[in-house]
């Protein structure tokens, strides 16, 4: 049998993590659910498996998701990650990595379609999408 992927997920609003967790489990992924970057920076470093992707809010207390994306990056090459925030695209952009990004408010289904497409994409020997791909 085959392992489910492995999501780490990072929000601070307990509804928002707690629908993402009900989706994603749904879905097949198995889940390490965060409530900051905090939090999910040390779940990812004691967790000993593989992380196919981390989920994370922008605007949260303490390690934001911008940066805990680039220090996810940093500790584990390769990992992906989906940005969700109220904010734009465009303000998705830490140097010159550019990250997945899912804009609030979305639906399951939008979740879910986003998440599929991040993990079946042919990663081409790019670790992140072009800017003309967000």
């Amino acid at each position: 049998m085959i392992a489910p992927r492995v999501v780490l997920v990072a929000e601070d609003d307990v509804f928002v993590r707690n629908l993402i967790n009900t989706v994603l489990t749904r879905a097949g992924y198995s889940v390490l659910l965060a409530a900051d970057g905090t939090e999910a920076l040390e779940l990812s470093r004691h967790f000993a498996g593989e992380i196919d992707l981390l989920l994370s809010d922008v605007m949260m207390p303490g390690i934001d998701g911008l940066k805990l994306a680039a220090k996810i990056h940093e500790e584990r090459p390769g990992t992906p990650a989906l940005l969700i925030s109220g904010k734009t695209s465009s303000e998705i952009v830490q140097g010159n990595v550019l990250f997945d990004f899912l804009a609030k408010p979305f639906v399951p289904a939008q979740l879910k379609a986003k998440l599929d497409e991040i993990m079946n994409r042919d990663s081409g020997g790019r670790d992140f999408p072009a800017m003309e791909e967000i």
